[in-house]
């Protein structure tokens, strides 16, 4: 049944999913607060102990896994993290798909209410680097599944661990952006807007501008709009790659992307800052925030095990060769001028902030 909302979030179908899940969020949590600081305090002792066993230096990521892999502790972090993602969408994708025809019509529905309004084609062909990954171990993917919008929306609540219920995280970095020196914001791209959480934020904090929400997954799109809908928000979506994204040249005065470039091939990223650069009009600002650049050999052999864990096990392919890119300097040949990694306390994430 349609139990209604959580702030701006679709409850689950019955109040034992709820249950469920908050179980889950509690696991992570747990997880997160509980056992990752042990794990913390661990690592350097398993990895000195391995290099006595060896009798050399743990220099290669091989030999962090065979120093961590055997750690109790370490390997329960990894365990619970691994399935607590996987329990999260198994049973959000069951609580949805009870009413599947009902969700559908929804849609349908939503496609042609306004305000706002959302575009999305049926024969769209997904490319390789993104149809054959199934991001963060979401079953089907964000585009092939039907109802990946409502999952992933609550997959954000349990993500979180509860922090999201109002959009808070996406609210929060939004109003952390800056504006264009001249002040000038009438048109603004959320880039790979997902369930469109940033959009709505950023049509909230800019009530007169323009506001774009693209992603190349149709679910997305299709229940952003709905969400815009529901919330009396005049927002546009529409189905694009942010590598093609068809606006005319020099149209955005902000172009703001969050969590997009880990989950690109290199190729793939390059193409997306130049095509930025395009839509954006001379004074404008692309809005950056993802992971940091490390510079590789420099990193210890500990963080390479844990990046590299994310990698293999939440479904995050390319997030190792982002982080080891020069992503900054990638902005910089681009022709972005006064390219700034803003360092904020709320997360671990930079911003940054590059002026065309």
């Amino acid at each position: 049944m349609d139990r209604g909302f959580l702030g701006t979030l679709p409850l689950a179908d019955e109040r034992d999913d709820d249950s469920y899940l908050d179980f889950v969020e509690g696991v992570r949590t747990f997880t997160l607060t509980k056992i990752s600081p042990v794990v913390k305090e661990r690592t350097p002792s398993a990895i000195a102990e391995y290099e006595a066993r060896a009798g050399h230096k743990a220099s290669t990521i091989e030999d962090a896994r065979a120093a961590l892999d055997p750690v109790p502790v370490i390997a329960t972090r990894n365990r619970f993290m691994r399935s607590s993602q996987e329990m999260m969408w198994r049973r959000i994708a069951e609580t949805y798909h009870r009413r599947e025809a009902e969700l559908l019509a929804e849609l349908d529905r939503y496609d042609r209410l306004g305000p706002g309004t959302v575009e999305w084609d049926p024969t769209f062909v997904y490319p390789d680097y993104y149809a054959k990954v199934e991001f963060h171990i979401q079953p089907g993917n964000y585009h092939a599944d039907p109802l990946a919008g409502y999952i992933y929306h609550y997959g954000t609540k349990i993500f979180y661990t509860g922090r999201n219920n109002q959009d808070d995280v996406q609210r929060e970095w939004v109003n952390l952006a800056p504006v264009p020196a001249d002040g000038i914001v009438r048109r603004v791209m959320d880039q790979a807007c997902s369930a469109g959480q940033s959009t709505t934020a950023l049509k909230e904090r800019f009530p007169e501008a323009e506001v774009w929400g693209i992603d190349i997954a149709a679910p997305m799109v299709r229940y952003a709009h709905k969400r815009a809908v529901d919330m009396g928000l005049d927002v546009h979506f529409a189905q694009r790659a942010a590598e093609d994204t068809k606006f005319p040249d020099n149209y955005f005065d902000l172009v703001y992307s969050r969590i997009l470039f880990h989950e690109l091939p290199p190729d793939i990223a390059e193409q997306v800052v130049h095509e930025t650069y395009r839509i954006l009009r001379p004074g404008g600002l692309f809005i950056v925030i993802d992971f940091a650049n490390r510079t590789p050999g420099l990193t210890s052999p500990a963080d390479d095990y844990f990046r590299d864990f994310d990698t293999h096990h939440n479904g995050e392919p390319y997030a190792s060769l982002f982080v080891y890119s020069d992503f900054t300097g990638l902005l910089r040949r681009a022709g972005f001028r006064n390219v700034i990694e803003n360092y904020t306390p709320q997360m671990y994430q930079p911003m940054r902030v590059c002026e065309k």
